[in-house]
C-alpha cells in the first residue's frame, strides 16, 4: 500500500490514468457478463471476472513498464554514468577547477629604534638600546596590468562519462613600482591554483631577467624578495602552462586602486551563445569571436575601478554518451503506460472488447523500439538511425496487429495513437528546458482529455443521428 501510495505522488497523472482505466474496465466487464439471474453465484462470478481483467491490465503494464525500466537502467550503467566519486577522481588525475589570484607586493623598510633596557633598580637612570625593525611602507605598487590567457577544451572522460576540461596557457605582465621615497625590500608573492595539479613552463622575469634561482615555492604559492629604489618601475612577467576542469577564475583579493588593467581570455571552441560565468565575474567589456568563429575572446578593461570581483568563464558540460538516447528511453515507461489506458478507453467508447492477449502483444512490440534503441544506437546508426528503426519495428508490429479490426477508420485511430506515443512523446525527451517540458506534457494531457471526450461525444451522437434520418 505504501508503494502504491508513493506511485501515486509521484506520477499523479499515470497512476490516475491507470487507475480511472482499471475502473472503467471493471465496470464494463461487469456489465457485459450480466446474466439476468438474480442467483448469488452468477453475481460473484461476474465481480471476479471483471476484477481479474482490472488486475490483468495493471499488472501487464506494470510488467512492461518494468522491462522498459531496467532497459534504462542497463542502458544508463554503461553511458554517462556521471558521479562525485568519478568527478573527484578526474580532479586529482587532469586537475580542478582553475583560480588564479592577483599578484601581491608587500613593502618594507628596516629602521632603527630605542629600546628601553629592563632595570633591577628603578631609581637608577633609563638606558637605551638601538635596534632594528622592519617597517611596512604601505602603498599601491601595481600601476598596470595586461594578462592573456588561452584556453583550448579537452574533455576528460572518467568510468563511461566526460567531464569538461581544458588546457591552459597564461601570460602576466605587471608593471611594479616603489612609489616611496625610501629603497625597499619588495616582497612578491604569486599565488599558484589551490591543489592543481601540474604547471609546465613557470618563468619569471623581472626587467627581462629570469630570476628561477631566487624563487622559492611553498604551499600553492610563489615567493621572491628583492630590492626596490624610490620610484623604480619594474616590469614583471609571469608565464606557465597548466590545465584544469570546470571554469577559469582570474581574481583580485583585496580591494586597491585599479589603474591600466587589460585581462583577455581567448576560449577555443565555445561561441559567444554557449557563455557562462562562474560566480562572482563581472561581464566583459567586449566579447569577440575567434578568427575561425568556433570560439570566444572576452577582454576586460579597468581604469580608476576598485572591485574584488573576477574574471573567468565556466565551460558547458559537454553531451554524456548516449545522452539523447537515455533521454528518450526514460520516457518510454510513461508512454506506455498512456499508450496503453488510451488504446483500452478508445475500445471501451467504441463499445469493442479489450482482448488482453492483443493489449500484452502490443506492449511487447511497444518495448521492442526502445530495445533496438539500447542496442544499436552505438552503431553506425546512431541516435536518429536507431530511433526510425526502432519505431518502424513497433508501428510494423502494430499494423498487423491491429489488421483483424473490421474498421478501416478505427485501424488508422489506433495506429495513430501508437505513432504518437512510440515516436513524438518520447522525443519530447530532448526538451532543454523545465519549462518547456512541462509545458508539452500539460498540453498531452490536455490532448488526452479532449480527445476521449470529443470521442465519447461522437460516439454517443451517432445513434441518435441514425435515427433521425431513419
Amino acid at each position: 500500500m505504501d508503494r502504491i501510495l508513493n506511485w501515486f505522488f509521484v506520477e499523479p497523472v499515470v497512476s490516475l490514468l491507470m487507475a480511472i482505466t482499471a475502473v472503467v474496465l471493471f465496470a464494463a466487464s461487469f456489465a457485459r457478463n450480466r446474466s439476468g439471474s438474480d442467483a448469488l453465484w452468477p453475481w460473484v462470478r461476474r465481480l471476479i471476472e471483471a476484477s481479474v481483467g482490472a488486475v490483468l491490465f495493471l499488472g501487464l503494464l506494470w510488467a512492461f513498464r518494468m522491462v522498459l525500466n531496467s532497459n534504462i537502467d542497463s542502458f544508463a550503467s554503461t553511458h554517462g554514468s556521471r558521479s562525485d566519486v568519478n568527478q573527484e577522481s578526474a580532479y586529482t588525475i587532469w586537475g580542478r577547477p582553475h583560480i588564479q589570484d592577483e599578484l601581491t607586493i608587500l613593502h618594507s623598510i628596516e629602521v632603527e629604534v630605542q629600546e628601553e633596557l629592563p632595570q633591577k633598580d628603578p631609581s637608577e637612570p633609563i638606558l637605551y638600546r638601538t635596534v632594528k625593525q622592519r617597517q611596512e611602507v604601505p602603498q599601491n605598487s601595481l600601476r598596470a596590468f595586461r594578462g592573456q590567457v588561452d584556453m583550448s577544451l579537452s574533455e576528460r572522460e572518467k568510468g563511461y562519462a566526460f567531464y569538461s576540461g581544458f588546457l591552459l596557457k597564461g601570460d602576466f605582465l605587471y608593471t611594479v613600482v616603489n612609489d616611496s621615497e625610501f629603497t625597499t625590500d619588495a616582497d612578491f608573492t604569486f599565488p599558484l591554483s589551490p591543489g592543481q595539479t601540474l604547471f609546465q613552463d613557470f618563468v619569471v622575469k623581472v626587467d627581462g631577467k629570469d630570476i628561477a634561482p631566487d624563487l622559492r615555492y611553498g604551499q600553492d604559492v610563489v615567493h621572491w624578495t628583492q630590492k626596490m629604489t624610490p620610484h623604480q618601475e619594474s616590469p614583471v612577467e609571469i608565464a606557465y602552462s597548466s590545465r584544469g576542469m570546470d571554469f577559469f577564475y582570474y581574481h583580485i583579493p583585496v580591494q586597491r586602486a585599479i589603474q591600466d588593467f587589460v585581462f583577455t581570455l581567448t576560449v577555443d571552441r565555445l561561441p559567444n551563445s554557449l557563455l557562462n560565468y562562474p560566480q562572482g565575474v563581472i561581464t566583459p567589456t567586449e566579447i569577440q569571436p575567434t578568427p575561425d568563429g568556433k570560439g570566444s575572446i572576452l577582454t576586460w578593461r579597468l581604469n580608476q575601478a576598485v572591485t574584488t570581483a573576477g574574471m573567468g568563464v565556466a565551460l558547458i558540460q559537454p553531451e554524456q554518451p548516449g545522452e539523447k538516447v537515455l533521454r528518450v528511453l526514460s520516457n518510454s515507461p510513461y508512454a506506455l503506460t498512456m499508450l496503453g489506458a488510451i488504446l483500452a478507453l478508445t475500445l471501451l467508447i467504441l463499445g469493442m472488447e479489450v482482448h488482453f492477449l492483443d493489449l500484452a502483444l502490443l506492449a511487447g512490440a511497444y518495448c521492442v523500439e526502445f530495445l533496438v534503441m539500447a542496442g544499436v544506437s552505438d552503431s553506425v546508426f546512431g541516435f536518429w538511425g536507431s530511433l526510425i528503426i526502432g519505431a518502424l519495428a513497433t508501428l510494423l508490429l502494430a499494423f498487423f496487429l491491429f489488421r483483424k479490426i473490421p474498421s478501416v477508420p478505427v485501424r488508422f485511430l489506433l495506429l495513430g495513437l501508437v505513432f504518437f506515443f512510440t515516436v513524438c512523446y518520447p522525443i519530447s525527451g530532448l526538451l532543454d528546458q523545465d519549462a518547456t517540458r512541462n509545458a508539452f506534457n500539460s498540453l498531452v494531457q490536455v490532448g488526452m482529455i479532449v480527445y476521449l471526450f470529443v470521442l465519447s461525444l461522437t460516439t454517443r451522437l451517432k445513434p441518435t443521428s441514425n435515427q433521425g434520418r431513419g
